[in-house]
């Protein structure tokens, strides 16, 4: 019997407690009953008195120092020490959870998200080109992130009952988190800053024109919200994409924002318009926030690892 087994058939439950405190009882009986009144009904029939008593107490006794397989089996469930019985009560447990079809309903759960997610994703970028997208847009980027983080709980779900064949979740390193954190920031006022100037622009324009301007200018709305909702992503718990392969979109964003930026104040400079003062603004955010993503990549790949996907193992 190995030292796990032995301590754990010591182990006695609250009933064998109670069997052995009614044998006890019986026992103290038996000594009171050899003294006092009854004394003389012992001592005509000793035997009998006396084995009536063992009988009795040797009952309590077996039942508390014995069990039922029941018993024993339901211990050995709350209190598994011995390796054996950890391996068995876990293939027990794989067995119902197939059973019941929990890893293939984890499963389709895991890609429905990843899918509700692309279709969002497709959403926000056909949408990324109007003028006044950004009003609403804040509620989709919010939705976005709230389904990586529903992703991430679910890869962990998975991982936990051993649930293969799902979509892996990544974690952004500390480091490159911080640079992405303070390139968000940049992002968001230079985003803000682009809705001043379009205003500012509306203002000087008369009616609904479509020239070179305002379609240079949807390009440019486009590009800035796409870096927002990326940077917002990548500074989540969790993305469903290689981080790295993320800032790269990003940085091709950012520097298409760049781009469209000079393009637009050529523009206005050559249609005669004031020059809203904002514009600058905005291009002194995005460089900024160019810096700190361009930053975060040399930390990802610097020999530093990029991501921690969090995938289950069958």
């Amino acid at each position: 019997m190995s030292d796990n087994q032995t301590l754990s058939s010591m182990h006695m439950t609250r009933a064998q407690y109670l069997w052995a405190a009614l044998g006890l009882a019986v026992v103290f009986a038996i000594l009171i009953m050899a003294r006092g009144s009854v004394q003389k009904i012992f001592e005509v029939d000793k035997e009998f008195v006396l084995g009536m008593s063992l009988s009795f107490s040797s009952i309590f006794f077996t039942k508390a120092f014995s069990r039922s397989s029941v018993a024993s089996a339901v211990h050995h469930i709350h209190e598994p020490r011995d390796p054996n019985v950890v391996a068995a009560l876990d293939a027990a447990v794989d067995q119902r959870l197939h059973a019941m079809g929990l890893h293939e309903n984890i499963a389709l759960l895991s890609r429905d998200i990843a899918v509700a997610g692309k279709r969002i994703n497709e959403f926000y970028d056909l949408q990324a080109m109007e003028p006044r997208f950004h009003a609403t847009a804040p509620l989709l980027r919010v939705a976005l992130t709230d389904l990586d983080d529903a992703l991430a709980i679910v890869s962990g779900v998975a991982e936990r009952i051993g649930t293969a064949e799902i979509n892996p979740v990544y974690h952004i390193p500390p480091g490159m988190k911080s640079h992405l954190s303070d390139a968000l920031r940049d992002v968001r006022e230079a985003s803000a800053r682009r809705n001043e100037t379009y205003e500012s622009l509306r203002a000087q324009i008369a009616g609904e024109t479509v020239d070179d301007l305002w379609g240079v200018f949807a390009v440019l709305t486009s590009d800035t919200l796409k870096a927002q909702r990326d940077l917002e992503s990548l500074a989540s718990r969790t993305i469903q994409t290689i981080p790295a392969d993320r800032i790269a979109v990003l940085q091709g964003y950012i520097a298409a924002s760049l781009l469209r930026l000079e393009t637009v104040t050529e523009l206005i400079r050559a249609r005669g318009l004031e020059e809203p003062h904002t514009l600058r603004i905005v291009a002194e955010d995005l460089l900024r926030a160019q810096t700190k993503v361009n930053r975060a990549l040399e930390l990802g790949t610097s020999g530093q690892p990029t991501e921690e996907p969090n995938t289950p193992t069958a």
